[in-house]
């Protein structure tokens, strides 16, 4: 088996449910020795979703990976961004302690690497700390730039990114930060890989959740964001974190492509192959099999 693939994960869990999908799906790949996990940070201001993302990491037995939040009090911290993590902290009495900033972690997480250029990073949410980080001076962490510690620490950036399916269409992670999704496009110094909308929106998975406990952080999740009604999901974030670590699945191939994000947040796709984007190889019955085997 090949060395396991180093990933940092930043995520909006609290708002939408395949978050936490997402979630065990790189924890049980970690546990199965093809991902470590360096460090996950949480990137939106309401603050629940950063304390569920810690316990679901030690619950899976990833406790000592470092965590940080986003310190924006103002963006998204409306309550239906912690529709599920909020109840669910609040059940299960999970501590909300401070927590450390989403920069500060990204900083040190990528300072600590070296400067060997094998870390993945991921995004499944807007991204305004991938953004913060682009942006990120030397500090008492690093004598390097934000761009600096990515260019020199981060082969490849996998983001739940973009719509393709018409010259239109604006997807939700860019909508939500247009400044941020067009930053992190146009100025990143590695390699962006996409996984749009359209590689995991009709990808329904979920379904083997009532094999576990209703207090399992992934069962509650998805039972808490539909209200109690079900246990399924669109799968968006969990294609992106599936195709991050095995970057050679035959569930999905890589389009060479060139991006840019305008200023309405479509994503235009242009001639060109310095960038790439998941498209679909299996039939969705094979993809859901492999997801679901994952989020448990």
């Amino acid at each position: 088996m090949a060395d396991a693939k180093k990933i940092i994960f930043d995520t909006d869990l609290g708002g939408d449910c395949d978050d936490v999908g997402a979630a065990a799906v790189l924890c049980n790949l970690a546990r199965a020795g093809e991902a470590k996990i360096v460090a996950a940070t949480y990137c939106i201001g309401n603050p629940w979703g950063g304390w569920f993302l810690k316990y679901e990491l030690d619950f899976f037995g990833f406790g000592d990976v470092p965590v940080g939040v986003l310190k924006d009090e103002g963006f998204m911290w409306e309550p239906n961004y912690a529709k599920y993590s909020r109840p669910y902290c609040e059940r299960m009495n999970i501590a909300t302690p401070e927590m450390d900033d989403a920069v500060r972690v990204l900083r040190r997480a990528l300072a600590e690497n070296g400067g060997v250029r094998d870390i993945t990073l991921v995004a499944v949410g807007p991204l305004r700390n991938i953004a913060n980080l682009l942006a990120s001076e030397p500090d008492d962490i690093s004598p390097l730039t934000g761009y600096e510690l990515i260019e020199q620490n981060v082969s490849e950036f996998v983001t739940m990114l973009g719509n393709f399916t018409s010259a239109d269409a604006v997807e939700w992670n860019v909508l939500m930060d247009i400044p941020s999704a067009r930053r992190c496009v146009a100025d990143m110094p590695t390699t962006v890989v996409f996984s749009p909308w359209e590689a995991g929106g009709h990808i329904i998975t979920g379904q083997r959740l009532g094999e576990v406990p209703e207090d399992h952080p992934v069962r509650a999740a998805y039972t808490l964001y539909a209200d109690g009604k079900h246990h399924t999901r669109m799968s968006w974030d969990l294609v992106t974190v599936y195709c991050a670590v095995r970057d050679t699945t035959p569930l999905y191939r890589r389009e060479p492509l060139h991006v840019t994000v305008n200023e309405r947040g479509v994503t235009l796709p242009e001639d060109g192959a310095d960038m790439l984007r998941l498209v679909q190889c299996a039939t969705d019955d094979e993809i859901v099999d492999a997801l679901n085997a994952l989020m448990l």
